[in-house]
């Protein structure tokens, strides 16, 4: 019996030793994030025109040409149709994507420069011409402040019956927030089985005059050349 109350010191003492370290570097305690699911905003912008990839684009003539000089810069190629380039005409970016090819008429006088300007619509979509005539009359009013005038007659081009309506006067422009005096308009109507050409001379009349050699020449020599990609 005299050994238990020696045992139960022993017992004491060793349980009382310090633990032994431990000389295991520490495991990094791994974070486990929670993936995020990534959001973004519903984007309701219409998609434009210009922001479509260049690979993605149709190759057909708006897509080439709009608003890229063209290649050929002796000829002006619109649709299936193309025509030699007067030297003087100068091409321009158009302002809207619903034009094919714009192209500056300078002036060598004071007077305003003048715009050519096709737009081609598919003959579906086509307004009849007394209704273009009806809108065009409404972003003039005549100088001597009477009723706007529009005269017609027809072309021929590429062999076939053309439409041309001037309309001459105080040019107020869409808006209406500004006057040009002694401007005129004239839209050649140019219509085939597939679509609908709208040649439009806009500008000074002074200038017009001036190109008016061009301007015949340009639409005489209009030719249809290919039919239209789809």
């Amino acid at each position: 019996m005299k050994i238990l109350p020696i045992i139960i010191p022993c017992c004491l003492i060793l349980s009382c030793e310090p633990a032994q370290k431990d000389t295991q570097p520490p495991k990094k305690e791994t974070i486990i994030v929670p993936a995020v699911k990534e959001t973004t905003a519903k984007n309701t912008k219409t998609p434009s025109f210009l922001d479509v990839p260049v690979e993605e684009k149709k190759s057909n003539h708006e897509a080439k040409y709009t608003f890229h000089a063209p290649e050929d810069n002796s000829v002006i190629t619109f649709g299936g149709y193309t025509s030699p380039r007067p030297s003087s005409w100068e091409w321009v970016i158009p302002k809207t994507i619903s034009v094919t090819c714009s192209y500056v008429l300078p002036s060598s006088t004071d007077a305003d420069q003048a715009l050519i300007t096709i737009t081609q619509v598919l003959n579906a979509d086509t307004e009849t011409i007394n209704k273009s005539i009806d809108r065009w009359k409404t972003l003039f009013r005549s100088d001597e402040g009477g009723p706007v005038y529009a005269s017609k007659k027809i072309l021929s081009i590429d062999g076939q019956d053309a439409t041309q309506v001037t309309i001459h006067g105080e040019f107020m422009g869409a808006g209406s927030g500004w006057r040009l005096h002694d401007h005129l308009i004239q839209v050649i109507v140019v219509k085939n089985d597939i679509m609908t050409t709208f040649i439009k001379i806009l500008g000074a009349r002074e200038t017009i005059a001036a190109h008016e050699n061009d301007i015949q020449n340009f639409l005489q020599n209009i030719t249809w050349v290919e039919q239209l990609l789809d």
